[in-house]
C-alpha cells in the first residue's frame, strides 16, 4: 500500500529504526514547502502498518523550463529510505501519475544500499562528486590532516576575524551580502523566505546552524549548514571579496569543523562538486575524502538525460552578472524554483 506522510506522527519509528538524512524528516519538508510554496511529498511504501520505504519528492512545475519530479528538489541529496523491498511500488505510482505530463523523474544523491536496485531500474549518471571530511578521531587528528597551507591560512584568518553563530537579527545584513555574491558567481539566488524558513524549521529546532565571521564588527563571510544526528552538511558559503585577504572563509570552515567535533559530529559534508571547478581544489585541501554523488533518471516525456554543462551557459552566466543587483533579486528565485536547483 502506498501513502503520503502528512503529519510527523505518520512516519511513526521509521526514522529510529532506519538509516536516513535530513531530506526524509518532517521538518525539512515544512523547511522546503514554506520557502517555495511547493509540495513536498513524503512518499511511503507500507506493509501491514509498518512504514517500509519512503521516497521525498517534489513536483517541479514551469511552462518554459519544463515539468519534472525530483528528489529531493532544491538540494543536491536525495534517495529513499528503508527496505528497498518498496522501490518498486513508488517508482510504478510516481510513473502512474506524470509518465504523461512530466519530463522525467530524477533521484539525486541516492542513500547508500540502494545504488543496485536503482541502477537496474534507472539510468545512473555520475554528474558529480562530494568531499567528506571524517571526524571520528578528533579534533587534533583532523587538524592535522589538513594542508599545511590552509592550517597557516586559519592562524592568520583568526587573528584578525570573530567568527560566530549568525543571529536570525542580522538575516537581512546576510541576505544582503549573499544576493551579492550570488550575482559574482552568475548564479540565481534563494528568496529572503527561504533563510526565514531555514531559521524557523531547521535552526530554531536544532538542526542546522550559520555561522559568520566578522571584521571589526561587520558581517564579511557566512556558512550554512544542516547538523542532522552525525552529519554536518555544508549549503552555502558567501563572503565579501573586500576583506579576502583576511581569509574569511578559512577562519569561517574551520570554526564550524572545531564545532562539529566538540559536538559528537562524525562527518563534515562539504557538498557536491563538480571536478574542474574552483571549490574542487578549495575543499580538498581540508583533508576530505573525494566520494561519488550519482544521479538516477527515469525518462517519461524528455528524451535525454538534463544534464547541466557549465561550459555551455558561459555567456547566460556572463549576462547574470552585469544585471543590476535588484532584477538579480527578482528573477533569481523564480528560476530557483523552476530548475528545482
Amino acid at each position: 500500500m502506498l501513502k503520503e506522510i502528512e503529519s510527523r506522527e505518520d512516519i511513526g519509528d521509521f526514522l529510529n529504526l532506519n538509516s536516513h538524512l535530513i531530506f526524509h524528516t518532517f521538518e525539512y519538508k515544512k523547511f522546503i514547502e514554506e520557502s517555495f510554496g511547493c509540495k513536498y511529498q513524503l512518499l511511503t511504501a507500507i506493509e501491514g502498518d509498518e512504514v517500509k520505504t519512503i521516497l521525498p519528492v517534489v513536483e517541479v512545475r514551469n511552462k518554459l523550463l519544463g515539468d519534472k519530479v525530483i528528489s529531493s528538489a532544491y538540494l543536491e541529496y536525495g534517495g529513499f529510505a528503508g527496505d528497498a523491498s518498496g522501490v518498486r511500488e513508488i517508482l510504478d505510482f510516481l510513473s502512474g501519475e506524470f509518465k504523461e505530463t512530466h519530463g522525467y523523474l530524477e533521484i539525486r544523491g541516492g542513500m547508500e544500499g540502494f545504488d543496485s536496485t536503482l541502477s537496474s531500474k534507472l539510468i545512473k549518471k555520475n554528474l558529480y562528486q562530494r568531499f567528506v571530511l571524517n571526524l571520528g578521531e578528533g579534533e587534533e587528528l583532523v587538524w592535522g590532516r589538513i594542508q599545511k597551507s590552509k592550517r597557516k591560512a586559519v592562524k592568520k584568518a583568526l587573528k584578525n576575524l570573530e567568527v560566530k553563530e549568525l543571529p536570525v537579527s542580522e538575516l537581512k545584513d546576510f541576505y544582503k551580502l549573499y544576493c551579492k555574491n550570488m550575482k559574482q558567481f552568475g548564479s540565481p539566488p534563494y528568496s529572503l523566505k527561504y533563510f526565514e524558513s531555514f531559521y524557523r524549521n531547521i535552526i530554531f529546532n536544532g538542526l542546522g546552524k550559520i555561522f559568520g565571521s566578522y571584521y571589526r564588527g561587520k558581517l564579511i563571510s557566512a556558512l550554512v549548514g544542516f547538523c542532522y544526528q552525525d552529519r554536518v552538511h555544508i549549503l552555502i558559503a558567501v563572503s565579501d571579496s573586500k576583506f579576502s585577504e583576511f581569509r574569511p572563509n578559512d577562519a569561517m570552515h574551520w570554526s564550524f569543523i572545531k564545532w562539529a567535533c566538540s559536538n559528537g559530529f562524525k562527518w563534515f559534508d562539504f557538498g557536491r562538486v563538480r571536478e574542474g571547478s574552483g571549490q574542487f581544489e578549495y575543499k580538498r585541501k581540508w583533508g576530505s575524502v573525494l566520494i561519488e554523488l550519482p544521479s538516477y533518471f527515469l525518462l517519461w516525456k524528455a528524451k535525454k538525460i538534463p544534464i547541466v554543462d557549465p561550459g555551455k551557459h558561459i555567456l547566460l552566466v556572463k549576462i547574470w552578472k552585469k544585471m543590476p543587483l535588484f532584477v538579480t533579486k527578482l528573477i533569481g528565485p523564480w528560476l530557483r524554483k523552476g530548475l528545482g536547483i
